[in-house]
């Protein structure tokens, strides 16, 4: 026969646990929910701000430096980061213009480091974009056609007529330079050909990209690839001319 449980004896006491406890306050359930909630926001920020960076890295690459006005794209062609310095046992450049040709320059090289005045003075509009101003721009003081000489001995690179820029001639030179004549008219010189310094290799004339410019010269110097700022290569003498 089963023992029979005493009535008297105390029934043992259940202990409750210390979640059921809190879980059983009104506050809990509130404050759970807030909690998650938080925690959910921060995820949503934390992704929306990953998923933006990234279309903004597709959308705006690297060749996007300013917007000067609403609805208008400024990009950044060709110019690098840093200038590389021409070696010091390159000669100096003469101006690329003929003998007794009075001339004057319309543009100038976009310099990351100048005054946004000087940067926005030094940006070509095309297509309702403007684009950072490579080299720099030569006019005859009458506006007609002028000599286009080159201005270090070296050897022709290329010759050829390109659809915005116009009829290009590009001379490589010593130390990994190079220097680059667009918006000609005519060319006097063939790829492979020698020439020397103040050799006319052509006539100025007018492009499509820089329309508004006229008849002029766009000049630059490339060294190792890299555009640089022409007249910090260019005779002193000149420079001081201009």
């Amino acid at each position: 026969m089963e023992d029979q449980k005493n009535p008297k004896e105390p029934i043992p006491f259940k202990k409750t646990s210390s979640w059921k406890k809190m879980m059983g306050k009104k506050w809990a359930f509130p404050a759970i929910y807030i909690g998650a909630a938080a925690i959910i926001l921060a995820f949503v920020m934390w992704y929306q701000g990953n998923v933006i960076s990234t279309v903004s890295e597709l959308n705006n690459p690297d060749n996007v430096v300013a917007t000067p006005g609403d609805g208008v794209t400024v990009s950044e062609n060709q110019p690098g980061d840093e200038s590389v310095p021409v070696a010091g046992n390159t000669q100096p450049m003469t101006w690329p213009v003929g003998a007794d040709v009075q001339h004057e320059q319309s543009m100038g090289f976009y310099d990351e480091q100048a005054p946004q005045e000087e940067q926005q003075n030094a940006l070509v509009q095309y297509n309702q974009s403007f684009f950072p101003h490579t080299g720099i721009d030569l006019k005859a003081a009458d506006g007609n056609s002028f000599d286009v000489v080159a201005v270090l001995d070296g050897k022709v690179a290329k010759v050829e007529n390109d659809p915005l820029v116009g009829r290009v001639v590009e001379i490589e030179h010593a130390d990994g330079v190079v220097s680059v004549y667009q918006s000609l008219e005519s060319s006097t010189v063939k790829p492979g050909d020698e020439v020397t310094q103040g050799q006319v290799i052509g006539s100025a004339g007018r492009n499509e990209y820089e329309k508004d410019a006229g008849v002029h010269l766009h000049f630059e110097v490339l060294v190792d690839g890299k555009p640089v700022n022409p007249e910090q290569y260019l005779t002193k003498s000149e420079a001081e001319h201009q």
